[in-house]
């Protein structure tokens, strides 16, 4: 992932932790091979929605050139349209 978008991440990393359900874009992030079966299944037991979101974030700018472009549609998908505006706005 490029600096610009672990950055982008990383500024909207409050809205994303408090209004994303995880498990609406952790299919399409599968899917896509961005997350791992193992990942998967972390961020799955992860106890709080929050803390799933938290745990997502971290992994993300591990993942590759693809993983914001991604992550960005699977927040489209979600409908979660105002966060991936929010992300390729900044």
């Amino acid at each position: 992932m490029q600096r610009t978008d672990a950055e982008r991440l990383r500024m909207s990393r409050v809205d994303i932790v408090t209004d994303m359900d995880v498990h609406k874009v952790l299919d399409h992030l599968h899917q896509d091979f961005i997350i791992t079966p193992e990942d998967y299944e972390r961020i799955c037991n992860k106890e709080t929605s929050q803390d799933r979101a938290r745990l997502l974030l971290d992994i993300l700018p591990t993942r590759g050139p693809k993983a914001f472009g991604i992550f960005v549609q699977a927040l489209q998908e979600a409908g979660y349209d105002w966060l991936a505006d929010k992300l390729t706005k900044q």
